[in-house]
């Protein structure tokens, strides 16, 4: 039987190889307790995605609930990349 980090990481995997698979920079931010699981980087669209994976099963208010609690995370930002 799969613990629900278990489930939770195999999702988590299944979003980067999705990504991935459209030619995009996936990766993800484990063990961060952060909102953000995995963050997708489309450079073609030039767009940057911060998914939270949840069960498949995750009622519509939990749901709305997450995405209003992290709402400023959505907007434009300036992006920089940095090597230190």
């Amino acid at each position: 039987m799969s613990t629900n980090y278990e489930k939770g990481r195999r999702k988590e995997y299944k979003v980067i190889h999705e990504a991935k698979a459209k030619g995009h920079l996936a990766f993800r931010s484990a063990g961060s307790h952060s909102p953000v699981d995995v963050v997708d980087i489309d450079t073609s669209e030039r767009v940057i995605r911060f998914v939270q994976c949840k069960p498949d099963s995750i009622s519509e208010k939990a749901r709305q609930k997450l995405l209003d609690e992290n709402s400023q995370i959505n907007g434009v930002f300036e992006v920089k990349f940095e090597v230190v």
